[in-house]
């Protein structure tokens, strides 16, 4: 694994910068959900963070919560919490490979100094992509001049197992991976392995209640303690199963010392039909160990069936604690 680095912006004379300081730009920033602050010169400003914010400006930051979250994009409910993209170097560029629609895929320059995704006009009209009169989007470029984009929504842009639905993306003459749709993960570049990892931040609708946090800690004490239990009754049945094992062993050898013993006595009634007597008593004890063997035999029988029922209930303690262990793992 290669050392964990920050992701690095575009080249200079490739970075488009959507989000600028400059007033032309301020209705869509303020639609997006950004503060505004002006600092002792006068100079406006403006972040997506609260936290990026000086603090002697913070108590006079204004923020608009209209659209906040439009054209912003929303991402897939089936996109993991951990996901690793590989990545190829162009110049000092990362490049990834994503898929637009579900059915084109293209690469894209991964540029953490852009705010908006950009495509290009080839792309745009290979989906079909409508701008649907959206007013375009002014914002300079490195060499200080001003462009003018038109923007359109994505219906779906992936990368890797991460996918973002309805993104507003601009439409240039490159394409740009911008923070719009990074901004959901923590970003971290494993450079020796060529691997982009993105892990999803948690956001404000995922964040839980102090309510629903006490209840998945009640809930899950509980199921620790039946586990516990559960525990102590799985070490209570092997206990008994070994005994009960210990048991058959000394039956299956009185068994087999009664076998011995019986084998003996036939052996010295082999003769029996010939003018030599067979001893009375010698009948007797043949008679004697054959019912010993067939009580011995019983009780190994019930030994065997008892070790049976037992450990058939050991699997299924095992199981009844496999499911609370997973019940845990989901809260």
């Amino acid at each position: 694994m290669g050392e964990a680095v920050r992701l690095p912006s575009m080249p200079s004379f490739t970075r488009l910068t959507i989000l600028c300081c400059t007033v032309l730009l301020l209705p869509s920033l303020l639609d997006a959900g950004f503060y505004t602050w002006k600092d002792k010169a006068g100079t406006l400003h403006f972040t997506d963070s609260a936290d990026a914010i000086p603090a002697a400006y913070r108590r006079d930051a204004q923020n608009s919560d209209q659209g906040k979250d439009a054209g912003a994009g929303v991402l897939a409910k089936d996109t993991p919490q951990r996901i690793v993209v590989h990545f190829e170097r162009q110049d000092n560029a990362i490049v990834v490979q994503a898929v637009l629609n579900w059915n084109l895929p293209v690469f894209f320059h991964l540029d953490t100094g852009a705010s908006c995704t950009m495509i290009t006009g080839e792309d745009a009209l290979a989906l079909g992509l409508d701008t649907g009169g959206r007013p375009t989007v002014k914002g300079y470029i490195a060499d200080g001049s001003m462009v003018e984009l038109e923007r359109a929504v994505l219906p779906s842009l992936a990368v890797g197992g991460a996918e973002v639905h309805n993104l507003e993306v601009v439409i240039g003459k490159m394409r740009l991976l911008g923070m719009d749709f990074l901004r959901e993960f923590h970003l971290t570049v494993d450079a020796g392995g060529g691997q982009l990892v993105l892990e999803r931040k948690k956001s404000d609708r995922e964040r839980e209640a102090t309510s629903v946090s006490e209840e998945k800690t009640r809930t899950r004490n509980e199921l620790e303690n039946q586990i516990g239990q559960i525990e102590l009754a799985m070490k209570a049945k092997w206990s008994f199963i070994e005994e009960l094992r210990s048991d058959l062993r000394e039956i299956e050898e009185k068994k087999a010392k009664a076998e011995t013993v019986l084998n003996d006595a036939r052996q010295r009634t082999r003769f029996e039909g010939s003018d030599i007597s067979v001893d009375g008593s010698t009948r007797r004890s043949i008679e004697k160990y054959e019912d010993a063997i067939a009580r011995l035999d019983r009780c190994i029988e019930m030994r065997k069936n008892e070790i049976a029922i037992q450990q058939k209930q050991v699997e299924q303690l095992q199981g009844k604690m496999d499911y609370y262990e997973s019940l845990i793992m989901k809260l």
